[in-house]
Parts: structure tokens; sequence; C-alpha cells
């Protein structure tokens, strides 16, 4: 059957090209040469903030970029049609690459990147900021499928209707707003210095976390680095969760091998098998790394997320000791002095009460050659834990980090003696209580006093600001561990 069908292949061709002109009479120049298909696709510029003219091109290499190399027209009109003997403008995400209409609120007359997933077959596309969401969906993995959900799933957040084509409708009237403010966000990000595909995964996800400031149009530039930050964040590799042993029921032991009788269990899977789940390398204060078994280091890489992690010191006389404990600062939020009282800078007298003076201080100083130091964000801080160390200190709590390079974990004191230290990840809470946000902490070791365990988040800090009128009810000092990039 095989053989069958490969000897009327080349007849089926040769029929084919005769059909397309491929060959014919003996005049002519094209005498038995076949003559290239060409294949086309149309799509419709549906951003009404988007200004004429417009390149638009298949991304070939997908780049964000209309290449020299790459099928691209000039259009003069929302509709266009793009026309290649290239098949790869079928198989390729479309690229719009424009102004912004006159009157827009762009900072400044920047031009915006919009694009739209590969059209195959489809008979037309829309490209607009809805589009290009879904786009920043499948950069971080996600199938078109997978992409449109999330997308419509975050629409849907924010009381818009959503059309059941989201892709084939996202001109659809009732989201013109949306879409609208969608495309002001992505001319103001393109204006940034990191690559355009972060700060589009960063947009799409922002949009669950801020959407609501975006369809105001009420963004600030905070609000743009931390969109920034958030594709950064998207993009990055991912640590595993530690776990090498599974559970042997007969037993109720953790065993190097996996029982049968209870398959799938997570040490069995990803890189838990291939190299504990982490990469771990010790760096100098200059940071240069170090062998494995060296017993003085200052921070530590982690070579799956590319972050570098600082390495407390057990040193009282340094505003880097592990005990340290500080009030909560960024440089948008001031802490309440009720907090800078209870700060371990008014008892060792070393200064460096807040986080955000540890930063400055750890900048100032380089510390492993690093000037980009602050505090983590929770998932980073979540993707650290290695749920597979069983190391314990002098209590019999159990430690949360590898401790062949973090063995300088505490529990704390005062109020949250669970291993919590801060990190940069705010909540929305009760509006009426403080400030209305709270950060989130996360028990980094597992303590066995009143059986916190690891990974919990047991505790949040209801956010109190110098600014505030009311008393700070529950004024919070924790430790700090920085991390840079």
């Amino acid at each position: 059957m095989k053989i069958t069908q490969l000897a009327l292949l080349p007849v089926a061709i040769t029929l084919a090209l005769t059909g397309c002109g491929g060959s014919g009479d003996d005049s002519g120049s094209n005498s038995g040469s076949p003559v290239a298909p060409t294949y086309e696709v149309s799509g419709n510029l549906s951003a009404t903030n988007a200004a004429m003219p417009f390149t638009v091109c298949a991304d070939i290499d997908r780049n964000w970029s209309c290449d020299s190399n790459e099928p691209s027209v000039q259009s003069e009109h929302p509709a266009f049609v793009l026309k290649s003997a290239d098949i790869k403008i079928k198989t390729s995400p479309l690229l719009v690459v424009a102004s912004l209409a006159h009157g827009e609120k762009s900072a400044t007359a920047g031009r915006v990147r919009l694009a739209t997933p590969a059209v195959g077959e489809s008979q037309a596309s829309q490209i607009n900021g809805i589009t290009t969401l879904v786009m920043g969906e499948m950069l971080l993995g996600s199938n078109q499928e997978q992409a449109v959900a999330s997308v419509a799933a975050n629409l849907s957040a924010l009381e818009i209707p959503v059309p059941a084509d989201l892709l084939a409708q996202s001109d659809d009237a009732a989201l013109a707003d949306i879409d609208r403010e969608l495309v002001t966000v992505l001319a103001n990000m393109a204006k940034r210095s990191e690559s355009y595909d972060t700060l589009v995964a960063g947009t799409t996800k922002g949009l669950a976390i801020y959407g609501q400031s975006i369809l105001d149009g009420t963004l600030s530039e905070r609000h743009y680095d931390e969109l920034a930050s958030l594709g950064a964040i998207a993009q990055r590799g991912h640590n595993d969760t530690g776990l090498t042993k599974s559970l042997n029921l007969a037993t109720g032991q953790m065993t190097e091998d996996a029982d049968p009788g209870a398959p799938g269990q997570d040490a069995s899977y990803g890189l838990d098998v291939t190299d504990g789940g982490f990469k771990f390398v010790k760096l100098d204060g200059n940071g240069q790394p170090l062998a494995d078994d060296s017993t003085q280091w200052q921070c530590v890489k982690d070579e799956r997320t590319g972050l570098v992690w600082e390495h407390k010191a057990d040193d009282r006389g340094s505003y880097r000791d592990k005990h340290r404990q500080f009030a909560f600062e960024t440089a948008s939020h001031k802490p309440h002095p009720a907090e800078l009282a209870m700060a371990s800078c008014q008892s060792d007298g070393l200064g460096v009460c807040s986080t955000q003076e540890y930063v400055d201080r750890l900048n100032e100083a380089r510390l492993c050659g690093k000037s980009n130091w602050r505090l983590p964000t929770f998932n980073e801080q979540f993707d650290l834990l290695d749920f597979g160390e069983t190391a314990t200190d002098a209590s019999g709590n159990t430690y949360g980090l590898d401790v062949a390079y973090f063995d300088d974990l505490v529990t704390g004191a005062g109020e949250l003696p669970y291993g919590m230290y801060w990190s940069s990840t705010q909540m929305r809470s009760d509006p009426a209580y403080t400030t209305g946000k709270q950060i989130p902490l996360l028990s980094q070791m597992t303590v066995i006093e009143d059986s916190t365990m690891l990974g919990d988040i047991s505790a949040g800090y209801s956010v109190c600001e110098a600014s505030q009128s009311e008393e700070c009810y529950s004024p919070t000092v924790i430790q700090a561990r920085m991390v840079a990039q």
C-alpha cells in the first residue's frame, strides 16, 4: 500500500503544477518551469486608536519586528492582504507596527506593536490589543485554546461581555474600551528597555491584577514597573519541589524507590529526578563562583532562575546578621513609627532599620558584584523552598531551604516565629483596616511548637503607613533576605 501511494505521488504533483501553470505548450519562457504558488492571508487592524498607515508582516522568527526578509506590506486601510510565495505566512504570527492615532494619551508619540496568532486556514484575522494578549499567554507556554480561555477569563472578571469566538470577534463593541486602553498600555511599554516579549508577557499577567486600572486608564509609572517585573518573572525558569523520595504506603516511610502501590508521586517527575530539583552555586563577595564545599560564601546563585540570593551573616555585629528584623519599607511605602521602634536597629545600634535601608546598603556595597538588590516577590520565595530538606535546627524545626547553600534560616522572634521573611508582594485586604493592603508571609521552616508547616501562608501583614492617622494595631518586624538579578 505504501509503495502504491509513493508511486502515485509524483503524478499528483505533476497534475497539480500543470493546473497552476507549471507546464504547458512549448512556447514562452516558462516552458517546463513550474510556477511557485502564492499564499495569502487577510486581516483587519481593529484597534481603533492605531493610526494609518501601518506595516504588517509575518513575524516568521517571532522577534516582534518586521525584518527585511519577512513578507510585509504597508496598508492605508484597516483591512489588508499579505501575499508571499513562502507558506510560512500562514504558520507565523501576524505583526502590526503602527503609531497611535493623534490625540491618544501615550506619553510620547511612540509606536505600538500588535500581534495575532498564526492564521492557518482562517479567512481573516483581527489584530488589536486583545489578540496581542493572547499572543502573550502563548509566549508563556499556553496553547492557543488555553491562551484564549485565560484572556477571556480575565476580561470576564472585569464584567466585560466576552464573545463566543474571542479571536474572530475581538472587534466586538463591548470590548472597544478595554482594547483601546490595552493598546495605549502596550505603546507605553514599548518605550521601555526590556525585551518586548517580556513586556507583552507582563501586560498579559497584569490584566488579572491591574485590570481595573488598565480599563480606567489610571496606571502609574510604578504600575508599569510592576508589569515589566511580572513579565520577567513569568518568563524565568523555575525550580522543582526538591522531593526526591516517595512515600511507601506499607511502611509509612519515605524511600528512594517509588511504591508501585502509590504511583505518580512528585519524586518521579521533573527536575527532582535529574538534579534534586535545584541547581545552586556559591559566590564570594565579588560574585565569583566558589566550590560547593566552600565554608565561607556571601551569596547563592540559582542557575535555573538566574537570581542571586543573599547568604545571611552569622555575626551579631553585622547589619546583615541573620537574626536582625526590619520594618517594611519600599520606595513607595514608608514605615509606621511603631514599627521602626521595634526594629533590631534600636537595640544593636547598627542602623539599617527598614527593608529599603537594607536594600540601599547592599547596593552601595555592591554585595557579590550586584547593585540591583531588592525584596523578593512571594513567588520567588516559594520557588526557593525545598520540600525534600530534612535537616533541623537545635530545637528540631526543619529547614525549608537547601542547607548546603542556605544554612542561615532562623525561626525569628516576637509574634511571628515561623521562619517568615519579607516579600514585596501585596494583596488587597479589608479597605476599612489600615491601608487595605496585606503582605502574605510564607513559612520557610517547619516549626514543631505550633505545627506550622513549610509553605504555609499562616499570617499576613496588614500594611501600616507613616502617614496614616489611626493607630497601627499590628506593628510588625521580621527578617529579610534580599535578591538580585
